[in-house]
């Protein structure tokens, strides 16, 4: 079991997002409901008392934009909006980069421009993974902007 500190993007990003997926490319497609912006990998054990610091910390706007690839075959949709702050309060390192994963076996097919509309997230989650199931371990509320 492995332990992540997650934000995880609203029903109608994930939708905008999945509308503009070519589904029929020979891929290994994440599923929606998983999809998340990972803001620090916690390894075999969490962090629970960095996580709770995260309690009230003010995140930006964010909004999916465009797609880029690890590896060439990873995947990815890029993140607009500053998260370093935040990752790095959560415990990312120096090498953490805001994406959302979408597939794995990715060979460079041309994908299209993405911008979704904008979300800001009104919670970090402590998650577990073990064998591909994420289960939702803690929360803590984050402190939103006021719109203009």
């Amino acid at each position: 079991m492995t332990f992540f500190t997650a934000l995880y993007p609203p029903a109608h990003v994930v939708g905008e997002l999945d509308a503009v997926l070519d589904r029929r490319l020979d891929v290994e497609w994440t599923k929606p409901e998983k999809w998340h912006i990972t803001l620090c990998f916690h390894g075999e054990t969490a962090d629970h008392e960095r996580f709770k610091a995260l309690e009230g910390l003010e995140v930006p706007q964010l909004r999916l934009k465009d797609f880029g690839n690890f590896r060439g075959e990873v995947l990815w949709a890029g993140i607009h909006g500053g998260l370093n702050e935040l990752a790095r309060a959560a415990g990312a390192d120096d090498n953490w980069f805001a994406h959302l994963t979408v597939a794995y076996g990715y060979k460079g097919q041309p994908m299209p421009e993405f911008l979704s509309s904008p979300w800001q997230p009104a919670e970090a989650v402590l998650v577990s993974s073990a064998d591909g199931v994420y289960t939702p371990v803690d929360r803590v509320g984050l402190r939103t902007s006021a719109r203009r």
